[in-house]
């Protein structure tokens, strides 16, 4: 197992302890307790490189003392899946993509998964 196997794995399990809470009570806790969304309502929202460790640091700085980052991180996995753009919960986008599968493992969540998608089936 390598080290990023690990780390995904971890992020995964620490995940659960909001995977029962509804998504929309998720949102309403992002929107509220954010520390993004005050770049966002400034009108400086942070941009991405397209670098993957200058995204990382963005994520980390951006993100750092984010009371609700495994909120926001669930949350984004719950309605993008694999299809994430950006920065939530504290990872850029590849890594997110990385976490997906580890996440997804992990089983249930709060809304079902809808298995009737061409692609496996992402939460809705």
């Amino acid at each position: 197992m390598t080290d990023d196997h690990y780390r995904f794995s971890g992020i995964a399990w620490r995940l659960d302890r909001v995977r029962w809470v509804p998504r929309d009570l998720l949102a309403e806790m992002v929107m509220r307790d954010g520390e993004c969304i005050v770049a966002l309502t400034s009108g400086d929202p942070p941009e991405l490189t397209g670098n993957d460790q200058l995204d990382r640091e963005l994520a980390a700085r951006l993100c750092y003392r984010c009371p609700v980052q495994d909120q926001c991180l669930e949350l984004e996995l719950r309605t993008a899946a694999e299809h994430t753009v950006g920065v939530w919960g504290a990872l850029n986008e590849d890594d997110r993509r990385t976490l997906y599968p580890h996440w997804r493992a992990r089983g249930e969540r709060a809304e079902p998964f809808d298995t009737d998608e061409p692609d496996g089936g992402e939460l809705r």
